[in-house]
Formats: structure tokens, C-alpha cells, sequence
């Protein structure tokens, strides 16, 4: 009977010791939430009856699901004129882009455990990437597919930019009839 009790006192201890180490984080949610329920009496929500800006999402990635969108990849120049680069599939996807979930619960059968990076499907870990670079599926004259890895910014359009506005070096000669 003693050792059943000792065992139980432990096991009561361990259960304390386990759900006080994060007392600081707890408080500050607690004064957030707080805060925010104040906002929300003193100020109130906004009125949004239309839903615009999530319709125009809905939109956009609508557009973007479509596997035969031919785009128009552009780079500019340090004089603000834009280099003409290929013709391309959809808009390019940022190199930071995950395919996964970028974290994971080290133990998810435990409520305190802790997150951990995830690999991607190749092996690689992105989590904490910095990088402006972006993929793009060029279409080479031939009409293939090939990957372009680009660090510098892009412009992606679905109609090609006024020759008037493009460095007219980058043009190839059927430009005008793209």
C-alpha cells in the first residue's frame, strides 16, 4: 500500500512539474486575449457584408489552377524598362513555397510537445528559407516545359507588356504577334 501511495504522489508531482514549466507564455496569452476582447466591446467588428477581397482570391486562385495558362516572364533593368524573358506557364512559384507543412509536433500524442522542422518530400528542410527567388515553367521555342530557377524579381502578366515599356534588345521577333 505504501509503494502505491508513493507512486501516486509521484505521478501527481511529475503532473505539476509538467504543466507549470510554461506559466509566462499562458499569462501573456491570456493578456492578449483579454486585450482583444476589450478591442472587440470598445470598437466592435467591421461591417463586412461583401466579402471582396475574398472573392477576389477565390478568383485568383482560380485562375492560377489552370494548367494551360500561358503567362509572360519579364525582368527589368536598372533604367525601369522591362527585359522580356520568355513565355511561361502560370506565374511562378516562390522558391520558399512549401509542399508540406513546414512544422510538426515532435510527439503529437503529448499536449506540451515540442515543434520541429519537417522535410519536404525530397529530404530538404525549407522552414527559415530567405530567398526572393521563384520557379518558373518556361515554354522554349520547340513549345517544352523546362523549370527556370530566377533570383532576380520578376514580372508575370497573361497578356505580354507594351513594347514601348520593354528594352527592345529583349524582344524576340514574333513579339507582336504573341
Amino acid at each position: 500500500m505504501k509503494k502505491f501511495i508513493v507512486a501516486v504522489l509521484a505521478m501527481c508531482i511529475a503532473f505539476s512539474i509538467c504543466g507549470c514549466g510554461n506559466t509566462s507564455s499562458r499569462r501573456d496569452k491570456k493578456y492578449t486575449e483579454e486585450i482583444k476582447e476589450q478591442i472587440a466591446e470598445t470598437v466592435g467588428y467591421p461591417n463586412i457584408v461583401n466579402h471582396f477581397e475574398a472573392s477576389q482570391l477565390k478568383s485568383i486562385y482560380e485562375l492560377r489552377d489552370d494548367p494551360n495558362l500561358v503567362c509572360y516572364c519579364y525582368t527589368q533593368n536598372l533604367e525601369g524598362k522591362y527585359i522580356f524573358e520568355y513565355k511561361c506557364i502560370g506565374y511562378g512559384i516562390p522558391y520558399s513555397a512549401s509542399y508540406t507543412a513546414p512544422n510538426t509536433l515532435a510527439n503529437p500524442d503529448y499536449r506540451t510537445s515540442s515543434v520541429v522542422s519537417q522535410a519536404e518530400p525530397n529530404g530538404i528542410y525549407t522552414e527559415g528559407m530567405s530567398t526572393s527567388a521563384t520557379w518558373v515553367l518556361s515554354i522554349t521555342e520547340k513549345g517544352n516545359i523546362k523549370p527556370v530557377y530566377m533570383e532576380q524579381a520578376i514580372c508575370v502578366t497573361q497578356e505580354p507588356k507594351p513594347r514601348e515599356v520593354c528594352a527592345e534588345w529583349s524582344l524576340p521577333e514574333d513579339y507582336d504577334n504573341f
